[in-house]
């Protein structure tokens, strides 16, 4: 069946049919929108969707954009795949479709937003150094989650990273613990991964706890298991180090088997805070003590933000930061003198 047969069939204009499809039943009686449905239903009619978006001005698509290498997966990131699930769940509620891409570069992404009719975009990732050549391009409501970008007009849902790390370095020093690594991306100028190491770096200062470059351990990707499970291996050499924060759960799950596969135990030889609480934190052993940040709210409300910017007249823009809690469970303990005896402990 084709708009044009059930048009003929209830015997009406195509028109007509196009408006009962739409919901503009404003300019149709009820007598005809409903013999219109009616024929609908008993003909099984699915309309085209694509012919639908370039009847009306918009798509009822939204994207969401995540910053990926083209070999790995950067949804194998619980964090990832919690936000963009809890997006989507949220998105269909408007009655939107979602279309998720993972892209390496500011010109994969400048090209796709041409070429995609969307109506509007959320990125999840460090876009920051792009944020102003997209905000150029773009001619569609976007929503950027953890973005530490200065430009007056953007949109933004973070959380407060810097407290996030004070919070991480606090727990572990509670515990006695006085030679800590730092575990995590390339700390890049006013990112999430700087400010969390900032707030880090001054609770230690704050304490009086010595930390250098040979401290801090870097990832290249979150995503490559085996890479940091040897990091691990490499961290449990160490053994004037008593402890560790990563900057992300997963991070620390992976490095927890590297500890554990150099014989340390957890956290009797090694402590461990993790940052973001997902669920994984109580399914490995020992639980996951770690920095709280409530992602489904996060989702949630960096989808409102864009509708809220789809429905407004103007060019508005909306920032909000959310908070962060310390989440104590089992990987962090009083450092034993015998696990690491070149370390003096209060």
């Amino acid at each position: 069946m084709t708009l044009k047969d059930i048009a003929a069939e209830a015997g009406v204009s195509t028109m007509t049919v196009s408006n009962v499809i739409n919901g503009n039943t404003s300019k149709v009686s009820p007598q005809t929108a409903a013999r219109v449905l009616e024929i609908i239903r008993q003909r099984n009619y699915i309309p085209n969707s694509s012919a639908r978006s370039l009847a009306r001005s918009n798509s009822n698509i939204i994207a969401i954009i995540l910053r990926g290498e083209t070999d790995e997966n950067t949804l194998q990131s619980p964090y990832n795949s919690a936000l963009v699930g809890t997006m989507i769940q949220k998105i269909q509620q408007h009655n939107y479709y979602t279309m998720v891409n993972i892209l390496k570069s500011f010109q994969d992404i400048s090209q796709s937003l041409r070429t995609w009719k969307v109506d509007g975009a959320i990125f999840l990732g460090m876009f920051d150094n792009e944020i102003e050549m997209m905000s150029g391009t773009a001619q569609i409501p976007m929503v950027f989650t953890d973005s530490y970008s200065n430009i007056r007009s953007l949109s933004n849902v973070g959380i407060d990273d810097y407290k996030g790390g004070r919070l991480a370095a606090k727990c572990l020093i509670g515990h006695g613990h006085r030679k800590i690594a730092f575990v995590g991306p390339p700390v890049q100028h006013a990112g999430v991964v700087q400010h969390r190491f900032s707030g880090f770096c001054d609770e230690l200062k704050a304490n009086n706890i010595a930390f250098d470059a040979n401290d801090l351990f870097v990832l290249e990707s979150e995503v490559k298991p085996d890479t940091i499970i040897d990091l691990g291996c490499q961290l449990a050499k160490r053994r004037d180090i008593t402890a560790a924060f990563a900057t992300s759960d997963q991070i620390a799950s992976y490095l927890i088997q590297g500890l554990r596969s150099s014989g340390l135990r957890l956290p009797e030889d090694f402590s461990i805070v993790g940052f973001d609480d997902l669920m994984l934190c109580r399914q490995i052993t020992p639980q996951l003590t770690t920095i709280s940040q409530n992602l489904e709210y996060k989702a949630r409300l960096a989808v409102d933000i864009l509708f809220r910017r789809l429905q407004a007249s103007g060019d508005s823009s909306e920032s909000q930061i959310l908070d962060v809690a310390l989440v104590e469970r089992e990987s962090v303990s009083r450092p034993r003198p015998q696990a690491h005896p070149d370390i003096k402990h209060p």
